[in-house]
């Protein structure tokens, strides 16, 4: 298969990606989603795209102004992020899970002039408009899993109009990062790096027309945001799932035949633990697992590995370079435990606290360059200029690159612990312990101390009760060094995760 197929001579920053799914999408009445009982065909996709477009444009939105959404999972977020980059305007997507406070930050930070969303966010949404700028809301009436086709419904996806288009805008999305420390920073991406980030990884994970996708993941989220329209842009069908549902996996992939889906590692520890109450051959379709957004411990893809005999191949990314720049490789030599190699068109390299370039397995910061890597920050010059140097992108990820050119995260540049000088990576003692027997999950943080500056503690969700913190501090002596050993144990009943599954260690340093 020849993945460059398309004439590059419109892909100079002026990529109109709906009409390249339209021109890939040979039959139009081949279905595009599968939503739970819904299929929406290829044409059925355009057509619904193209009366959002009318709707916008008829509401008075201009070329380059901003729409937001505020939807979970389902076809209308496709179909409104179609319809929206027709009409020539960008899409800011708002994570499901932020107050009010956060989504009015959002709005006004991106200058949206519109916002979608469902009735059951309606509360959270109107109580954040009040207190800023008076903006264009629709709302959806939502009937358990699917939207209720009412005469508002009907206005913005069944009353398409030969509306004139202008032409596409150079950025497609803003996407705001998760904001841990300060505000919230919206990553401008541009046609010219979703395009470029769709050929690659369409590339590298093998994604064919024949593939369905399962959609598992928030749509607010960069990984599968872009598995969805890579797979259609390759003529593919994707399967949409509402959240994820351990029961409506099973289900939706055996009912629908998924081949491909993209999780998160604790997405991959619930299959792990739960196999024994369902059908391992319900997912006997599944070719490939891909994990990302965090590093998964090794003896989780093994287990997962071993249990469903399904392949799991680890990447990295960022939302600031379109989601992925290295990948274990599906077709070629694979490194359980590394995050793999770079994207053909992209380099990464390892960077120096000076901004030099380290040698084969010296540690350091990552740092991405290529086509994929997004315009900068909006509304944010420092910012920008601190991340982006010399055209590479600085992750805030310390990794190393071995003598195959296979690279490994050591950890977030901002979690390593340094205890009395010496350098501890709560990620290599993260892995110890989640290969501990009576551990379902365990997160590792520095706790301020007088005489050491930090010391290793350790925040452990049980699987045994009968675990005790001296067990797993014993275990610790036994295999890795003491000055890594955690000095204190505590015992949580869950571990904070942000919307995508990451844990957020700025929540468990509040405890403390």
């Amino acid at each position: 298969m020849n993945y460059y197929d398309v004439d590059w001579l419109i892909a100079m920053n002026k990529i109109n990606l709906i009409e390249l799914i339209d021109k890939k999408a040979a039959d139009k009445n081949k279905i595009a989603i599968y939503f739970y009982d819904e299929m929406i065909s290829y044409g059925e996709l355009l057509k619904k795209s193209r009366s959002v477009s009318s709707y916008l444009i008829k509401k008075g939105l201009k070329k380059g102004d901003v729409v937001a959404i505020d939807m979970m999972n389902r076809p209308e977020v496709l179909q409104i992020i179609f319809g929206t980059w027709l009409a020539g305007a960008v899409v800011t997507p708002i994570n499901t899970q932020l107050k009010e406070r956060e989504i009015l930050y959002q709005i006004e930070d991106s200058n949206s002039k519109i916002i979608f969303y469902e009735d059951k966010f309606e509360e959270r949404v109107e109580n954040a408009l009040k207190n800023g700028k008076n903006i264009l809301s629709i709302k959806f009436t939502g009937n358990g899993n699917y939207l209720e086709k009412d005469n508002l419904y009907s206005e913005v996806f069944n009353n398409f109009a030969d509306t004139e288009l202008p032409e596409q805008s150079e950025d497609l999305f803003i996407i705001y990062t998760s904001g841990t420390t300060g505000s919230p920073k919206g990553a401008v991406l541009t046609s010219w790096n979703v395009f470029t980030e769709a050929i690659q990884l369409r590339q590298v994970v093998g994604i064919e027309e024949t593939d369905r996708t399962m959609i598992i993941l928030p749509l607010f989220h960069v990984n599968n945001l872009m598995f969805s329209i890579v797979t259609m842009m390759g003529n593919g069908s994707i399967i949409i799932l509402r959240w994820f549902d351990i029961a409506e996996f099973f289900t939706n992939i055996k009912k629908y035949g998924g081949t491909i889906f993209s999780g998160v590692p604790t997405i991959y520890k619930l299959l792990i633990d739960s196999y024994s109450h369902f059908n391992i051959k319900d997912l006997e379709t599944v070719k490939v697992a891909i994990c990302g957004a965090a590093p998964m411990p090794e003896m989780w893809i093994k287990d997962f590995e071993r249990i469903y005999n399904i392949p799991v191949i680890e990447g990295y990314g960022l939302t600031e370079g379109t989601v992925a720049s290295t990948i274990n490789p599906r077709f070629g030599k694979r490194k359980v435990g590394s995050i793999g190699i770079p994207f053909p068109g992209q380099t990464v390299a390892i960077f120096d606290e000076h901004n030099n370039e380290l040698s084969v397995n010296e540690i350091g910061e990552i740092a991405i360059r290529g086509p994929n890597i997004m315009k900068g920050y909006l509304n944010k010059e420092r910012e920008t200029n601190e991340t982006l140097k010399n055209g590479w992108l600085h992750t805030g990820d310390l990794g190393y690159m071995d003598h195959d050119g296979y690279f490994y995260i050591v950890d977030r540049k901002k979690d390593m612990i340094i205890r009395g000088g010496e350098n501890i990576y709560p990620k290599e003692i993260e892995n110890l312990l989640s290969g501990m027997p009576g551990i379902k999950e365990v997160a590792v943080v520095g706790k301020k101390d007088e005489k050491y500056g930090e010391e290793v503690v350790a925040f452990a969700v049980k699987s045994d009760e009968s675990l005790s913190e001296q067990q797993i501090i014993d275990y610790c002596k036994e295999n890795i060094a003491w000055f890594k050993c955690p000095k204190k144990i505590y015992f949580i009943d869950e571990l904070p995760k942000n919307a995508v599954g990451k844990i957020q260690k700025f929540q468990l340093k509040k405890l403390l």
